[in-house]
């Protein structure tokens, strides 16, 4: 999968290299406003919240049905969810309004530092990518004891890999249903990580969540063969079981459902 681990810290690809870009972008930045001696660096801090701000807002904008019955979770911004070319733009008004105002030195910085921050991106997602993987053909466990077989189900399919000690795969457990329950044709699989069925059986109970969907794979075989590092991990497949999207961490509602209309080709 596309994560890096650093010590016990698990990052999904996507976030670790969004850090790099922005760790670039900050440095040669510096740099560039120390060798100047110029304000460049202020006016960097404004373009990345300005990044920040424009991503998020263009994001939500483009998933608007999946946050128009839970507008809270614009909020939620651990879960991940920005639209780049949105961020870009928004990079490139504070840019603009620098020039406009004559902000002395400013230009050069902060195009250097958008260009070093554009090239660690790209290099950072070229490092993480892994060859092509397919849902594994493997047999687990479902709680009542019977054979479940992963592969072969000729439709997409969301294989996510929990615990029930995990707080982020708690909290996403009641979304991820309830979108199990509403998209047809879909297979969601909850593969639990190492525990018995007493464990998933409890706690789905006092959630009051359903088991439809839920199986065990209590040697953790799963992490090992999709090189998983982190708990939660969400993977889905088309109908051909081909991985077109992964994630790793808490995931929101509108980056899931993104996730399966690339499956689905809807």
């Amino acid at each position: 999968m596309n994560a890096i681990s650093i010590g016990p810290l698990v990052f999904d690809g996507a976030r670790f290299a969004a850090v790099v870009g922005l760790l670039s972008f900050f440095a040669v930045a510096e740099i560039m406003a120390r060798l100047q001696k110029s304000d460049a660096a202020r006016w960097a801090g404004f373009a990345v919240l300005a990044w920040i701000a424009a991503a998020r807002v263009g994001f939500v904008a483009a998933n608007w049905p999946a946050f128009a019955a839970h507008p809270l979770d614009t909020l939620k911004l651990w879960q991940g969810g920005f639209l780049p070319t949105a961020g870009w733009a928004g990079g490139i008004a504070v840019l603009l309004t620098a020039l406009l105002r004559k902000a002395r030195g400013v230009a050069l910085p902060l195009a250097l530092g958008g260009v070093a921050a554009l090239a660690a991106h790209l290099a950072v997602t070229a490092a993480l990518m892994r060859p092509a993987v397919t849902l594994p053909p493997m047999q687990l466990i479902a709680l009542d004891g019977g054979a479940v077989q992963l592969a072969g189900r000729h439709r997409a399919v969301v294989l996510n890999l929990w615990a029930t000690w995990c707080p982020p795969c708690r909290r996403e457990m009641p979304m991820m249903t309830e979108l199990a329950a509403n998209i047809p044709g879909v297979d969601f699989v909850f593969a639990n990580q190492g525990e018995d069925a007493g464990q998933v059986l409890a706690f789905l109970e006092a959630e009051g969540l359903p088991a439809e969907g839920m199986i065990r794979d209590p040697r953790n075989r799963l992490m090992a063969e999709l090189d998983a590092i982190g708990l939660p991990a969400t993977l889905v497949f088309d109908a051909k079981g081909r991985m077109v999207a992964a994630h790793t961490g808490e995931i929101s509602r509108a980056a899931l459902t993104r996730m399966i209309a690339q499956a689905t080709g809807e």
